[in-house]
């Protein structure tokens, strides 16, 4: 997809960036097709423009995307959970399950996310002076984000038994999904994009 942006739309570089947030799946790989596009589409728009967009803005608009997919699937799953805990699941003796399952259900680590934001936060609201301290500070620990994230889904790979899956039908389930993905995702996400970032442009390199 980055290549393909490169052709076809290096003269709208915001739309590329945000079509790579909506078509590509998964985070790793939409921040990585982000950051190719940023770099192909600003060679590609001074070369055959002569202008020199700034670095980042492109990738910016990818991980913008992302996030925000993330967010509302994260508030439809948690709503879903709630229906489906309390209106639908039931056990044999009648009785429905619990909010509390969604609890023992909950991915804990979220927790970690909102504490950090928001400890962060109030540290650079009650003190200014540490703003600059706090951006080093997050810099540093993303060394340890990047490397974190590589190695879980290293290890997801490894423990992953393909065979097992192939007899469980993920080679149907993957071709649905390849069929939607190339009928429908990309060509719906490329025109999301184009009806919210059509014309927008980053900021030039010297301003």
């Amino acid at each position: 997809l980055p290549f393909v942006a490169q052709i076809f739309l290096y003269k709208e570089p915001m739309v590329a960036g945000a079509w790579m947030g909506l078509a590509v799946k998964t985070d790793g790989a939409a921040v990585a097709s982000g950051a190719i596009t940023d770099s192909l589409i600003r060679a590609k728009a001074l070369a055959a423009m002569g202008v020199e967009w700034k670095e980042g803005w492109i990738l910016m608009a990818t991980t913008t995307v992302k996030v925000f997919i993330d967010v509302f699937i994260g508030i439809w799953s948690f709503l879903l959970a709630i229906i489906w805990c309390t209106k639908i699941d039931v056990d044999k003796s009648g009785q429905r399950i619990g909010i509390g399952h969604i609890w023992d259900r909950f991915p804990k680590f979220v927790l970690g996310y909102v504490f950090t934001f928001v400890a962060l936060l109030v540290v650079v609201l009650t003190w200014p002076g540490m703003t600059a301290a706090a951006k080093t500070a997050t810099d540093e620990g993303n060394v340890f984000r990047v490397l974190f994230f590589a190695m879980t889904f290293f290890s997801i790979g490894m423990v992953s038994n393909f065979r097992k899956l192939w007899e469980e039908g993920i080679g149907k389930l993957a071709a649905v999904y390849l069929i939607s993905l190339f009928g429908f995702i990309i060509w719906i996400g490329l025109f999301i994009s184009w009806v919210f970032f059509h014309g927008i442009t980053p900021p030039l390199a010297g301003a």
